[in-house]
């Protein structure tokens, strides 16, 4: 999760009064903010991937005066007719902009906005390569402003903090972003640019704005764009921006910017309106074990900034704050009110449950699992630790296999987009990231997966495996069976091997683990196809084993 750096003193600027830290620590947590550290004025926390609305201190005190009931002018959304035009970019199509008048900047703040839009375009633009965002100051040039493709070798603009004008070419190679993102359009033909209308540059999209264009603490009017490959989320990094940014200025208001695509088409933004949601109380009441009554849920929503559509017989129907860009149906908003009931008054109930007959004791699994780490790095292997969440391209297509995984009904990320069935893709991905680095690599991971069980109430079963990799210029299937052999011995089993072709595996040196005529696992060496998509050089063995399945033929 992003680490968000903002000074008390501008937080309490913004809220309207000083927040003792006890506050901080009590309030942060129900914006779902990890507090990281309090020093020297300073309050570093950790912010959720799905709020980049809290990505810097104006959307972090918006949040705290919801809660503690401070009345707030709210923005207000204009159309002054303000124009832009989007000629045509092909390889990232969608450009975005706002505008915000009449701010009121210092030191601090220019931080903060420079720390939101750095925030934003690491995160939910995916480091630049999915949308990137880029803040002006409006009275350096002059509207409307021109998105298209220029010749990188006769344009020519000063990059950002940078003395001497530059041809689009050197950007990429003699500046600091122009070497981190300039990957992202380097093997184009032209390169994708904003001017204004007399034909001055104010950034080459996506890697670094113009020194002349710059915002500073003299600055009162500030342009926004976001550009990238989805037109949602161009538009979800305007708002958010510019929502925050109006934090800063008196009057709170926004002007949309229409962006005419070479279709015809427009894209207006910042969105205006966020997400308009159907709430049924007895749902409400059912996940979180309350009975709330209408005028309970109205009061909740409103220190959450939700405004009250209309309110039928056991149903509200709520209009989320349009900077809200994570929810997406009647569950999120009951997460929403839990947090502003109080996750601590949830659940009084459990106090009435009757003494425990035992001790706490380690479950077997996990015992099981320790076994296994302690005797793995005993051998001298890495642990590592991948996310449950996969997606069915490296699941399944990467092997050349069908299969089922739990989907997410609303993934944040392209790359993770439901339930991980097993963990040697995890694996390879991690050998793949280090197999430049090191010659010789024997990692292991100790996790969980999810495999689809319609017959079950889930339709799901969970199974706790363990799988480990080794990799290096002469790694054959002894390597594994030698692995296998010593440590089920070590925990008092003797495994047998039934030879198996196993998907994604080569044929003939692949096989099952078998312990007492029960199939637990599998190990073989990475079919050469796969490793050449992954671009992993040296062999790879693999092992994956049901630890479950372990479990039922040992004791503890």
């Amino acid at each position: 999760m992003p680490v968000i750096r903002v000074a008390k003193w501008d937080l309490d600027r913004l809220v309207g009064r000083d927040l003792s830290y006890a506050e901080i620590a009590y309030l942060l947590p129900k914006l779902k903010c990890e507090i990281e550290s309090f020093e020297h004025g300073e309050i570093e926390y950790e912010a959720t991937h799905d709020r980049p609305d809290l990505y810097s201190v104006e959307g972090l005190a918006r949040g705290i005066k919801y809660l503690l009931g401070i009345p707030s002018k709210q923005f207000s959304f204009i159309d002054n007719r303000y124009k832009a035009y989007n000629l045509g970019v092909p390889k990232r199509p969608y450009v975005a902009f706002a505008i915000v008048r009449d701010v009121e900047l210092d030191d601090e703040a220019v931080k903060q906005i420079m720390q939101l839009q750095e925030k934003l375009a690491t995160t939910y633009g995916r480091n630049r390569r999915k949308a990137s965002i880029g803040v002006y100051d409006l009275d350096s040039f002059s509207m409307p402003v021109f998105y298209e493709l220029r010749d990188p070798s006769t344009t020519r603009f000063t990059p950002l903090n940078e003395r001497n004008d530059m041809d689009l070419r050197e950007i990429l190679v003699e500046t600091e972003k122009g070497r981190i993102y300039g990957w992202i359009i380097s093997s184009w033909e032209k390169y994708p640019v904003i001017r204004d209308k007399h034909g001055k540059i104010l950034s080459l999209v996506p890697v670094i704005n113009s020194d002349d264009t710059k915002v500073t603490e003299e600055t009162r009017n500030i342009l926004i764009d976001s550009t990238g490959t989805d037109p949602s989320i161009v538009i979800d990094m305007v708002t958010v921006m510019a929502t925050s940014i109006a934090e800063r200025s008196n009057n709170k208001e926004i002007y949309f910017v229409d962006a005419v695509m070479p279709s015809g088409e427009v894209i207006r933004a910042p969105r205006h309106k966020g997400k308009v949601i159907e709430v049924s109380i007895d749902n409400i009441n059912s996940l979180l074990g309350l009975n709330l009554s209408t005028s309970n849920l109205k009061t909740l929503l409103t220190k959450l900034g939700y405004k009250s559509v209309e309110i039928r017989n056991k149903t509200i129907v709520v209009e989320a704050p349009p900077y809200r860009i994570d929810l997406k149906n009647w569950v999120d908003v009951a997460e929403d009110i839990a947090i502003a009931y109080g996750y601590e008054l949830l659940g009084r109930e459990a106090n009435e449950l009757p003494p425990a007959t035992h001790p706490g004791r380690l479950h077997p699994i996990e015992y099981l699992s320790k076994m296994f780490r302690k005797l793995l790095v005993g051998y001298g292997y890495i642990e590592v630790a991948n996310y449950m969440m996969s997606n069915p391209d490296t699941q399944f297509r990467l092997f050349n296999i069908q299969g089922n995984m739990i989907k997410v009904s609303n993934p944040k990320m392209e790359k993770y987009t439901g339930l991980r069935v097993w963990l040697t893709p995890g694996l390879l991905e991690v050998i793949k990231k280090n197999s430049g680095k090191e010659h010789y690599i024997r990692i292991f991971e100790v996790g969980d997966v999810v495999i689809p069980n319609p017959s079950s109430e889930t339709g799901a079963r969970t199974e706790r495996k363990l799988g480990i990799a080794i990799s290096h210029g002469k790694a054959t299937l002894t390597d594994g069976l030698a692995l296998v052999v010593a440590l089920f011995e070590l925990i008092g089993l003797k495994p047998s091997f039934r030879r198996k072709a196993i998907e994604g595996l080569l044929p003939e040196r692949s096989a099952e683990i078998v312990v007492i005529g029960k199939n637990v696992g599998f190990l073989g060496e990475v079919h050469p196809q796969v490793l050449r998509r992954l671009k992993i050089d040296n062999p790879v063995v693999v092992i994956e084993v049901s630890l479950n399945s372990l479990l039922d033929l040992i004791t503890l």
